[in-house]
């Protein structure tokens, strides 16, 4: 039996994509080696999965470094010999499925009653590699295992990923702790506390699903999508997405364009610019507040609008808004351009928006091929700039006319790239958000398509309104949402395939990165049958990667890559911590009385944010200056907060409802201990509302923090200064500025107490479970 393929950079590459795409799906939704369908049995109670199999004792073992050079999509295997076994690489998503199904095909073509998938690497058949495995070896009997495996029907079933499973999971109060702090940036309220302290998981999810409901929450959605698609750049300055607009097309900006209209200056014009600028953000928003399906973000045949995007694209006269003034009042509408409203806009979710376009630019010769890298990027989980991460010959990429469509050093990217680059036809390559649906294409490029399927020409006049679909139906769309929800939440990249194989930790880079893929998968299939995606900040919130807490003696640390606590807080998300257990922003006044906070804007790059322009990572490892500055956060915000909590009767205070400025540690030498049982009382509770720490009183942090404090009485106390810093007495709320009464400030600290608990809370501020979490 023969199987003819086609030659690369046609139908081969619509075969490869037809049975990548199939198979991933198959996978995520566990119908392919994911144990529920021949296995290997190791012993009377082992039995592991053709999949697992495939990936431990032949892909790892041999098959990615002896084999996948050769016949990766563009290797010399397929590119010069017409080789029917491709391997896709670890960057591509989904891989491992991809691969066992493609070997599970070959290993059906038999010559003289032999598998030619087992012939050929003895250099058998005229294999043009020659011999790669000595049949007596390891890996030729686990090669020749796995071909009698695929043979058969999978009898056995192996269970869920048990890698992680002796990992303790934070309790619910603190998971939901931590989740109301990051998704909406408050602290839980009592009623919620009781109802998952007493209904476990399922109260955590009914918590969630209250949270997610909370303007704060989209907020943090922007914020995570931001990350990805970066459109905040047009926030730079309050005309910056207008001035990349062409009045020509949307004529409802020309006044806003005209410095001598009086619009220029009118208060509308920094709003008008941020509804431009965050249309994308606002548009996955609106998905989910309205609860419609997550595949509208790249498949919507509409945009939505605001009062103020309204007047930008031409439709306020149209489109009714019950408030004119409010931002958040979203409507569907069909967008048109010219001031003939001839130009339909093809609606296909983000990638219409004039942000996304303009954020994303092409050029006259990069064709919108950089705009495809970007859609595989951000909705496929797919980076294209490692498909061929090999040599080239530069001689034989110039002697070849047209090298992108006919040298098959190009083609293996852009047989993958060009056809989503059709999508993009009618777009000006320099106007970037004008659109013609008569503008000419570049037809010596590949013809416009997606894997497999060829653009039908009757959409050639509205390609996107194609493509978008194509995109949301892809198995790689929902791993691409689960992973930027992920990342979103636990600060983390998916981990890469270890392929080291000699690395004496590469079994256990192995199984960590096999406990994530399954756990991606599994998440993935999910999302794929509702679209929901608040589902999956639920499954990513109660897993391992977000809740894990302690672990067992003895675990190797390697298992525990990106696990659990411990993610530096972005500057947003500290910013708004602060807030929400203090009651007081970090900030700046100017000149003109307006308020800044320092975090989100003095330091934010400087605390590892980003711009969305020049700085587009964000860090996620403390350095010195990031350092520098939690340490200016903690002394300034203690210098602010202690002695105007102390102004207030003990009722009242937020911070230091235990104790009084009068009790002191020592008297006449002797320790007082009715005072140091107070103290230490209150260093109990400053430590569970900060750092949500449950501790007894005789545990050892109580006693460090009660040390701190004891030092330094001591030795503000032997110096005998009783003066304030100014800045640091009772003199005004840090909250609004107001003046206190004269009667209750705190001008100076006779008692040196006041000095000590400032002490103690920079110490709790600079703590790393109040800057991380």
């Amino acid at each position: 039996m023969r199987i003819s393929v086609p030659r690369p950079g046609q139908a081969g590459a619509a075969l490869l994509a037809t049975v990548s795409a199939t198979v991933f799906a198959l996978g995520a939704a566990g119908l392919v080696g994911a144990g529920t369908a021949s296995c290997s049995k190791g012993g009377a109670d082992q039995c592991t999965s053709q999949r697992a199999f495939f990936e431990q004792n032949v892909w790892s073992a041999f098959m990615s470094t002896k084999c996948a050079k050769c016949h990766a999509p563009d290797g010399i295997a397929h590119t010069e010999h017409n080789s029917k076994f491709i391997l896709q690489p670890s960057s591509y998503p989904g891989f491992i499925d991809a691969n066992l199904a493609n070997l599970a095909m070959v290993s059906k073509i038999q010559y003289d009653g032999q598998s030619e998938l087992l012939l050929k690497p003895l250099g058998q058949l005229g294999h043009f590699g020659g011999p790669q495995l000595d049949a007596g070896s390891a890996d030729y009997k686990a090669l020749t295992s796995l071909v009698s495996q695929l043979s058969n029907i999978e009898s056995c079933t192996t269970g869920a990923n048990t890698t992680l499973d002796s990992v303790t999971l934070s309790d619910g109060p603190s998971t939901l702790r931590r989740a109301a702090l990051d998704l909406v940036g408050r602290l839980p309220t009592a009623a919620e506390k009781t109802a998952v302290t007493s209904g476990g998981d399922v109260a955590l999810d009914t918590a969630l699903d209250a949270i997610m409901k909370e303007d704060a929450f989209y907020t943090r959605v922007r914020e995570i999508f931001n990350d990805v698609l970066l459109t905040d750049r047009f926030l730079a300055y309050e005309g910056a997405a207008i001035d990349f607009m062409n009045t020509d097309d949307y004529p409802g900006l020309a006044p806003y364009r005209d410095q001598n209209n009086p619009a220029y200056m009118s208060d509308k014009r920094p709003i008008i610019n941020q509804a431009i600028a965050r249309e994308p953000l606002d548009l996955i928003v609106y998905i989910l507040k309205n609860g419609k399906p997550f595949t509208d973000v790249v498949a919507a045949d509409y945009a939505v609008v605001n009062p103020f995007t309204a007047i930008a694209y031409g439709v306020d006269k149209t489109v009714q808004f019950k408030d004119p003034t409010d931002y958040n009042e979203f409507h569907e509408a069909k967008i048109s351009l010219g001031a003939d409203m001839m130009r339909h806009v093809p609606h296909a979710g983000v990638l219409s928006t004039p942000s996304f376009l303009n954020r994303w630019q092409t050029s006259p010769t990069n064709r919108n091929r950089a705009r495809a890298r970007r859609v595989f990027k951000f909705f496929l989980a797919t980076d294209v700039l490692k498909i061929a991460e090999r040599p080239v010959d530069a001689t034989k990429v110039t002697a070849t006319e047209n090298p992108t469509h006919n040298s098959e050093y190009c083609t293996v990217c852009h047989n993958v790239i060009d056809p989503v680059a059709g999508g993009f036809r009618g777009w000006d390559d320099n106007d970037y958000e004008d659109f013609d649906p008569a503008r000419p294409w570049h037809d010596e490029m590949f013809e416009p398509g997606f894997g497999a399927a060829k653009m039908d020409p009757a959409y050639y006049t509205k390609a996107l309104q194609w493509l978008g679909p194509q995109v949301a139906s892809d198995p790689r769309f929902s791993i691409s949402a689960v992973r930027t929800v992920y990342k979103g939440l636990t600060g983390h990249d998916a981990l890469e395939y270890p392929t080291d194989n000699a690395d004496p930790s590469f079994a256990t880079q192995l199984a960590s990165w096999s406990a994530q893929d399954a756990f991606f998968r599994g998440a993935a299939a999910e999302f794929a049958k509702t679209s929901d995606l608040k589902a999956v900040f639920k499954t990513v919130i109660k897993s391992p990667y977000y809740r894990a807490s302690t672990v067992p003696d003895g675990m190797d640390p390697g298992l525990l890559k990106d696990v659990g606590l411990g993610r530096l807080l972005t500057p947003e998300m500290l910013n708004r911590k602060i807030k929400a257990i203090t009651g007081y922003s970090w900030r700046r006044t100017d000149d003109w009385k307006n308020e800044h906070d320092l975090l989100r804007e003095d330091y934010s790059i400087l605390y590892g944010g980003i711009d969305s322009n020049a700085t587009i990572s964000r860090l996620t490892t403390a350095n010195g200056l990031i350092a520098s500055v939690a340490s200016r956060m903690a002394n300034e915000s203690s210098c602010s907060l202690t002695a105007w909590d102390f102004t207030k009767g003990r009722a009242a205070r937020a911070f230091f409802p235990l104790v009084d400025l009068t009790e002191m540690p020592e008297s006449a030498g002797h320790t007082v201990d009715g005072s140091v049982a107070d103290i230490k009382k209150n260093i109990q509770f400053l430590h569970q509302l900060f750092l949500d720490e449950q501790l007894d009183l005789a545990d050892p942090e109580i006693e460090r923090t009660y040390q701190l404090f004891l030092d330094t009485w001591h030795e503000l106390s032997q110096a005998g200064d009783k003066g304030l810093d100014y800045g640091c007495s009772g003199r005004w709320s840090p909250l609004d500025g107001t003046d206190l009464p004269t009667a209750s400030q705190i001008t100076d600290d006779p008692n040196f107490t006041v000095r000590s608990w400032t002490a103690v809370m920079a110490y709790i501020m600079s703590d790393y479970k109040f800057l991380y979490e």
